[in-house]
């Protein structure tokens, strides 16, 4: 079940999300078992999270995608600011457009008339802070295209529509004749998110090797699909990452499903071991092997649909003793409106978002004396 479904029956949602910090001349190659990959030990910190410069879900982001909609790109400078300074290197762009509408000026024959907001580019301004400060960033493709996305907008079900695979394809064109030539550029990252069902594999094969790579190349992509441990057959998991043209694999941990921490942490745990059982045969494939922590709890607004707020530190702090000795890297859904520290700049999320960047930070100094000072 992936995060649209859920948010649909459940109090306790999910997100997507994540990946690698790669360097703009880091590209990538075919999965090939032929390397075998040696893991470095990772730190139990969170080094990426995902952004959203419109969310995809209005209910989950109740408490911060109108305020951002509105922002000068100072206020965006400052978000990226504030991820690098609790060591977040890595910056994930959810979404570069909505319905068929990019979140970018300049290709507007081929992707779309571009969505207003209250600067005039505020992805160029997330992109040229990341680069300032050394920071990698990945930039989400789009999501739905101009006829829906692909149909049914949680399961991605067959027919597909040529229209479909072509808007995709030119939002990657222009985002990498745009951004692939900054330093900070990493790659892209597929908005779609799936859970490993047949007609997504072939899905996720169509767009990415018959349309994606003849169009940009050998750019690292990255994908956050639903937890591991809910995978029907392991064996089958890299013969399915090797069609779908994956780079990198941060698998949601669905930390934030449940509002009960035991039944959460029971779920982080089934992805742990999911990652535990598929980490050497993805890495001897070169994939690398990242995970999707979900800093949230969806609290019930009056309609009874779920709002994302943040999560209790001690189920986080859990979430990231688990999962780091078996992956690259731990990446976040998210810092902003969830974890970010309240300012004049970066002014949204509930209450306690602020009470969650500050038990963080407290988290950080305790474990790795001081070394982040933001």
């Amino acid at each position: 079940m992936n995060r649209r479904d859920f948010v649909k029956t459940s109090a306790c949602g999910l997100t997507a999300a994540a990946l690698a910090a790669q360097s703009a001349t880091t590209r990538a190659e075919e999965p090939d078992a032929s390397k075998p990959h040696t893991r470095p030990p990772t730190e139990p910190r969170i080094t990426g999270s995902f952004f959203d410069l419109i969310h995809v879900n209005w209910f989950d982001a109740a408490y911060w995608t109108d305020t951002c909609l509105h922002w000068n790109q100072e206020s965006w400078r400052a978000l990226i600011r504030d991820m690098h300074g609790i060591g977040i290197d890595t910056a994930i762009l959810v979404s570069s457009a909505f319905w068929g509408r990019p979140m970018f000026p300049g290709y507007e024959k081929t992707t779309g008339i571009p969505i207003k907001f209250g600067c005039p580019d505020p992805l160029s301004a997330c992109v040229d802070e990341a680069e300032r400060l050394g920071m990698t960033m990945y930039l989400g493709l789009g999501f739905r295209g101009r006829v829906s996305q692909v149909r049914d907008y949680a399961t991605m079900e067959p027919p597909w529509p040529d229209i479909w695979f072509r808007w995709n394809t030119a939002m990657a064109e222009a985002l990498v004749d745009r951004f692939g030539k900054r330093k900070c550029f990493g790659g892209l990252y597929l908005s779609y998110e799936i859970d490993f069902h047949d007609h997504q594999i072939d899905l996720y094969e169509k767009l990415v090797k018959q349309h994606l790579r003849p169009a940009v190349g050998d750019v690292k992509i990255l994908a956050s699909p639903g937890n591991l441990g809910h995978h029907k057959d392991l064996s089958l998991l890299p013969k399915q990452i090797q069609r779908a043209g994956i780079n990198i694999l941060a698998p949601q941990d669905y930390g934030g499903r449940r509002r009960d921490v035991p039944q959460a942490l029971e779920l982080v745990e089934q992805n742990a071991r999911a990652l535990e059982t598929a980490g050497k045969s993805l890495r001897d494939m070169g994939v690398a092997l990242w995970s999707n922590c979900e800093l949230f709890c969806l609290r019930a607004n009056p309609s009874g649909r779920g709002v994302c707020v943040p999560g209790p530190i001690e189920r986080i702090k859990k979430q990231i003793e688990i999962q780091a000795p078996l992956v690259e890297k731990l990446i976040c859904y998210q810092y902003q409106g969830i974890m970010n520290r309240h300012t004049d700049l970066v002014d949204v999320g509930h209450p306690d978002t602020d009470k969650l960047y500050r038990a963080y930070v407290a988290y950080l100094n305790e474990r790795f004396a001081g070394r982040f000072k933001p």
